[in-house]
């Protein structure tokens, strides 16, 4: 393409751009298509668990001959962690104190 024709091209555009951002639409004023409401969110904050009531218990062990002993050693395990579980179920679920 020669450049005299890419040059009056290029002219020709600038031109018909220029020419189109002096027309406005008339525009009413602004309107919404659907009326804000507002809206309740509701935010849940749990209550944090104490840390001395998730750790963690070693599991006693034993040979054949402690066998009773080790049960015993068991038992007292067992219970202390129901014990701890109880508590977490008396906490969970109530509200937060700022």
């Amino acid at each position: 393409m020669p450049s005299i024709l890419r040059l009056l091209t290029v002219a020709a555009l600038a031109a018909v751009l220029a020419a189109c951002g002096q027309t406005k639409p008339d525009a009413g004023p602004a309107q919404c298509a659907v009326t804000p409401e507002p809206v309740v969110v509701e935010r849940r904050v749990y209550v944090t668990i104490p840390a001395a009531l998730t750790r963690t218990e070693a599991v006693p062990e034993g040979p054949i001959a402690q066998c009773f002993d080790v049960a015993a050693q068991r038992r007292a395990v067992i219970e202390r962690l129901n014990g701890r579980a109880e508590q977490v179920r008396a906490i969970q679920g109530t509200e937060v104190k700022p």
